[in-house]
Order: C-alpha cells, then structure tokens, then sequence
C-alpha cells in the first residue's frame, strides 16, 4: 500500500508565540485559584507579590533591585508584577495591614509606601505557594522534553529582553 505524502504544518508565526502567552495565562487562573492559592488568604495578584518578595529575598531572584535592608521600591514591584495597577497600591495596604509585608513610609509623603518587604509571616505564606507552584509546574510540564522547556524559556526571555531594549516605546514603529 502506498503512503501518501504528508503534508508539513504550516511554520508557527511569532503572532502565534505572542497569543499563546495570554492563553496560557487564562488557563492557569483556574488551577493557580485551585491547587495553588487553596485555603490561603490570597487573592491570585497578593500570591504573586509575596512570591516575587520570598524569590527576592530568599531565593535568590534578582528581577528587580533589593536594598541593604531588603526592601524593593513599589514602583519597581510595580512594574514587575502583571496586575491591575489602580489596585496594586491597596493592595500594599492590605497586605501591610495583615502582617504579610512591611513598608517604609516616603518621607515628604508619610502615606505613601515608597518600599516593601516580606515579613516572616509572609516568607511562610509565600513558601507554601512556591512549593505549591512548583507542584503544578510539574504536573502540567510532566511530559514536556527538557530541550522544549528550555526552548520556552528562551523565546520568553528574548521577547522581553526586546522589550526592554526598546523601552521608551517599544511598539512606536508599528502604529504608522
């Protein structure tokens, strides 16, 4: 019997990569909410503060930059973290009020906090997510050959790092 020739799928465009991070964003909302975030005071964004603040303070991360006393400046947390930023202030606030970061007070502006950083009751919190994270990392990427893990990360990085290159306006020729 003779095979007929198959055809090769068409190449993946780079608008392809670009949709397939918000996809995937949506679709981990649900487990993040359900096996991450379960039982924990957290609403998905505060989790991926306290996470960035543990990565920073106790792993090692070096997103963005961490003073000697271990404090990062909220604009910085600010432009690091995907959230609503006409939310992110209070949710400073209230983190700060359940114990789970520290702030330190802009001084020509006593109410405005001006740096952050996780408390011990935060590192606990923030370590169970991590663990927790690394958990459902695993179960959806069992499977997944380490050189396409690899591969993801690296079209990743280099999407940001041309962000980053052209940060002033990263999108200015496009809308001609």
């Amino acid at each position: 019997m003779k095979k007929t020739p198959q055809k090769s799928a068409p190449p993946v465009e780079p608008v392809d990569c670009l949709a397939s991070i918000f996809t995937a964003r949506r679709d981990l909302l649900l487990p993040l909410r359900k096996a991450v975030l379960k039982e924990l005071p957290l609403t998905v964004d505060e989790g991926d503060t306290l996470t960035l603040l543990y990565g920073l303070r106790k792993l090692g991360w070096t997103d963005v930059p961490v003073d000697r006393d271990g404090f990062v400046a909220v604009a910085d947390l600010r432009r690091a973290l995907v959230h609503d930023p006409g939310k992110f202030s209070r949710r400073i606030k209230d983190n700060a009020e359940r114990g789970l970061i520290e702030v330190r007070k802009s001084a020509p502006r006593r109410s405005y906090a001006e740096a952050a950083r996780i408390t011990d009751a935060g590192i606990e919190i923030a370590k169970t997510v991590w663990k927790r994270y690394r958990k459902l990392a695993a179960h959806l990427l069992a499977g997944v050959p380490q050189a396409d893990l690899e591969a993801h990360c690296r079209v990743n990085e280099a999407i940001s790092a041309s962000i980053k290159a052209k940060r002033r306006n990263p999108w200015e020729d496009l809308t001609a």
